[in-house]
């Protein structure tokens, strides 16, 4: 980032921090995923019964709308043509795959607390990660 433009983004951190963060909610007040979806951990039948009605209640709905809402599961940023920015989406989306495969395993075993689950990656997101790399892209293949 042209420095002009960092000058002006590090100028407005204090009415960020005094106008915008107060708007975030703890965690343990934001909804999570799981608790709009069946229930594994309650049995197998009931969890059966709640996919079927859920499967019913979506068989209402238009395919127009199910293309709206999976529209809505992307990420709306991400339109730099340049290679590294191509890149960096397609890795990505790989990534988010392997989160999406085993997010829907554990949620379809039954066997842990999904609400727990959805609350720690909010946490862990939340907190951020310096892994080092300094703005320095290049330090991630060594």
């Amino acid at each position: 980032m042209p420095p002009e433009k960092l000058e002006i983004f590090k100028s407005l951190e204090p009415w960020v921090s005094e106008n915008v963060l107060p708007f975030l909610k703890p965690v343990e007040k934001c909804w999570q995923p799981i608790e709009f979806l069946p229930d594994p951990s309650q049995g197998t039948e009931q969890f059966e019964e709640e996919v079927r009605a859920l499967r019913q209640r979506a068989s209402g709905l238009s395919d127009e709308y199910f293309v709206m809402l999976v529209d809505g599961v992307g990420d709306e940023t991400g339109c730099s043509p340049c290679p590294w920015a191509i890149w960096t989406r397609a890795w990505t989306a790989e990534e988010n795959r392997h989160g999406d495969l085993l997010r829907t395993y554990l949620y379809l075993s039954g066997r842990v607390d999904m609400l727990m689950v959805d609350k720690t990656l909010q946490y862990l997101i939340g907190a951020g990660m310096d892994i080092g790399l300094e703005n320095n892209p290049y330090l991630g293949f060594v």
